[in-house]
């Protein structure tokens, strides 16, 4: 079985993403996520729901807005790769959603552009 691969600046970057996310610091998310974002979110049920930058930045709007406790930063990292413009990233996060905490499995394409990391697609599952 071959060995993890984790690219040290795709796995930062993306650390830096849940630190935000989880305390929803919208300036940091309305950079990080390109103008033209495709969030898609497939459930239990295999229910797939395609969000836009805007869809995402509402939910976390939403939720800033009502007070709600800062999300669980858990993240387990399973790959990370990096080619000087894309990187891709696979990891597991646990969050509370409805009262109950779920497990999610992601995966989020990060593009470089003019000189900056941007995440363009970002697809979560519910495990």
């Amino acid at each position: 079985m071959k060995e993890k691969t984790i690219d040290a600046e795709i796995k930062k970057l993306t650390q830096e993403l849940i630190d935000n996310g989880t305390k929803f610091n919208l300036k940091y998310l309305d950079n990080i996520y390109h103008k033209d974002l495709k969030f898609i979110r497939i459930d239990k049920e295999n229910n797939i729901s395609a969000l836009t930058k805007k869809d995402n930045m509402d939910f976390f709007t939403s939720l800033k807005n009502s007070g709600a406790e800062p999300l669980n930063n858990y993240a387990e990292f399973h790959y990370a790769d990096n080619d000087g413009e894309n990187g891709f990233i696979i990891l597991t996060r646990k969050m509370k959603q409805m009262e109950t905490e779920q497990e999610f499995l992601f995966n989020i394409n990060w593009k470089k552009i003019d000189n900056e990391w941007k995440i363009v697609r970002e697809t979560v599952i519910v495990k």
